[in-house]
């Protein structure tokens, strides 16, 4: 069996105590880490939960500018129709006032109704074209808004998702820091 000095029995007790010591400092730093991880963690998550909310505010305010736009719009081409509409009915009294003016009341009783069916038809046809053009027209604003919408939200989450990167990294370099000058005591 090997004797060991007092010397090396002393070198023992202190390395071991060093030891010990950096232990606990081991598992204070472990415990450290792991605090800041789950603090790191939940401010991402927070961030991520304010983000998608700003998203969602965001597209209900262009949804409420859209609507009074489209609005305008749909009534600005109706009050266009509604004015063509009214001269075609007025140049139409008037052609039918003079062919009633040249013509017996039988025949020209005949014409009216012609006349009227014939606009009836020029009116329906009419508002089919408009009701065309304006979903066309609304069909492309609500597209160009909501592209716009996912370009924005797209930039918000990918600017999000690079800090919480940045802050990964910047967590497990001090992490690995703190270990270096343990290790170097």
């Amino acid at each position: 069996m090997t004797t060991f000095s007092p010397e090396d029995e002393q070198r023992a007790r202190e390395t071991l105590k060093l030891l010990s010591e950096l232990k606990g400092k081991t598992v204070l730093l472990s415990e450290h880490v792991e605090s800041r991880k789950e603090a790191l963690e939940e401010e991402i998550e927070e961030s991520l939960h304010e983000a998608i909310q700003n998203a969602r505010d965001s597209l209900e305010r262009i949804q409420e500018n859209i609507e009074p736009k489209l609005e305008k719009i749909i009534q600005g081409r109706l009050d266009v129709i509604r004015h063509q509409m009214d001269e075609m009915k007025f140049e139409a009294r008037e052609m039918v006032q003079r062919e009633i003016d040249k013509k017996s009341d039988a025949l020209n009783q005949k014409l009216l109704g012609a006349l009227e069916g014939t606009i009836r038809k020029q009116v329906g046809q009419g508002m089919v074209e408009l009701r065309a053009k304006l979903g066309d027209v609304v069909r492309e604003e609500v597209q160009g808004s909501l592209k716009d919408i996912r370009e924005t939200t797209r930039a918000g989450v990918a600017k999000v998702q690079q800090q919480v990167w940045i802050t990964l990294g910047i967590a497990v370099l001090a992490g690995l820091g703190v270990l270096v000058l343990l290790w170097m005591r």
